[in-house]
């Protein structure tokens, strides 16, 4: 399979490439970071770029289905700064990818136009504390009274919460006569009365806040229901496909930030000469470069695999799941590895390879915890 990309998604690299080249700068980065501040300007200028539209219908202000466009783009951010790449995931991934995937006709006339230019952020609102980044554990509850549901509950680390628009909650049905209670998704908007997000203090990723969503018996329709009022049972099926829609996005954050720090630790190991010569002509530098380099690769290229399958709405769970496993490691090993190679320059903040490595830290457990994946991969070789 030839995995060469085409004409239109190389234009998209490099024009993402250059977009970021001149706004995403050193200095600029710095300063967000530093002060944990919204890069409120970029995400803006990012969304007159077009690019939010990838997953989005053209009849709805789209650009057509382009699952791998899509996850260049954020590859190509995340090479300098993961947290506007996190951010770019509400508009196109979680809004335009789940609900054109499996939104109601009405949920894609209402949300799909304005995910299209940015001016619609979706957030994904399920983890609580015990649920690891699955769903089983869930305990909020949505009571049916008359035509509404009341939903309460406590989500956990929710990315980017306090700026989405639309939460996609999901909830068990209290009132589904079953043994165990059905799960449910729900659009539910950020200002509905009862919904309170409170941003989590955390290490890396500055800029974008991981938040505490609090939800008091918050009053929905039926109409809300994720895909329409038919699906008020379908949750458990659905997690299976927003989590594959949802690893798209993360790993594609962490093939991004493998290249960035390999880049910037890669310069570094060329200039710094120490005993006459540069320091990644001795041995064990330039041989942790190398493993990150085909490490690096090799998660690129199970992430353009994965992209490509459901570019052709082909089953790609597998694949997704094992593209995170690979490329959440390897972002990791090159943030240390970096780490080392720049030595005592790396534990001051002058030097990016701190940011890189608080960064690279989170993408471990996003989307999916690797135990989680590992056993998801296994039932796919009839393993569970």
């Amino acid at each position: 399979m030839d995995f060469k990309l085409s004409r239109e998604d190389a234009m998209i690299k490099d024009a993402v490439y250059d977009w970021v080249s001149k706004e995403c700068t050193r200095d600029v980065i710095a300063e967000l970071d530093e002060g944990d501040k919204f890069p409120a300007k970029l995400a803006k200028k990012l969304s007159q770029l077009g690019f939010c539209g990838m997953m989005i219908p053209e009849e709805l202000g789209g650009e057509g289905r382009n699952v791998l466009g899509a996850c260049i783009v954020t590859e190509t951010i995340a090479m300098v700064y993961p947290a506007l790449a996190r951010w770019y995931a509400g508009p196109t991934f979680f809004g335009g990818a789940v609900i054109s995937t499996l939104g109601s006709e009405d949920q894609k006339q209402a949300y799909l136009p304005k995910c299209a230019t940015g001016k619609l952020t979706v957030a994904l609102a399920h983890t609580e504390k015990n649920t690891h980044h699955g769903v089983a554990g869930i305990q909020a509850s949505a009571v049916k009274a008359g035509s509404i549901f009341r939903i309460s509950g406590e989500k956990q680390y929710i990315s980017n919460a306090d700026k989405a628009d639309l939460l996609l909650v999901a909830a068990r049905n209290e009132n589904f006569d079953a043994e165990d209670q059905a799960l449910t998704f729900f659009c539910v908007k950020r200002k509905t009365p009862g919904v309170t997000v409170e941003p989590i203090e955390k290490l890396g990723y500055k800029g974008l806040n991981f938040c505490r969503v609090s939800i008091d018996a918050a009053e929905v329709g039926e109409e809300d229901i994720l895909g329409g009022p038919d699906k008020r049972v379908g949750g458990e099926q659905q997690w299976q496909q927003i989590l594959d829609i949802a690893l798209l996005a993360v790993t594609s954050e962490a093939v991004g930030l493998a290249q960035g720090v390999f880049d910037y630790t890669l310069e570094y190991a060329r200039q710094r000469v120490q005993f006459g010569q540069a320091i990644g002509k001795f041995n064990v530098i330039r041989n942790m470069l190398a493993e990150v380099a085909f490490d690096l690769e090799a998660a690129r290229l199970m992430l353009y695999r994965a992209a490509w399958l459901a570019d052709q709405q082909q089953p790609f769970s597998r694949e997704i799941s094992m593209a995170k496993c690979r490329a959440a490691e390897t972002a990791r090993q090159a943030a240390m590895d970096g780490l080392q190679i720049y030595g005592g320059y790396g534990y001051t903040m002058e030097y990016d390879i701190q940011r890189y490595v608080r960064d690279a830290m989170s993408l471990t457990t996003a989307g999916a915890s690797l135990e989680s994946l590992k056993a998801r991969i296994g039932a796919a070789y009839g393993l569970s």
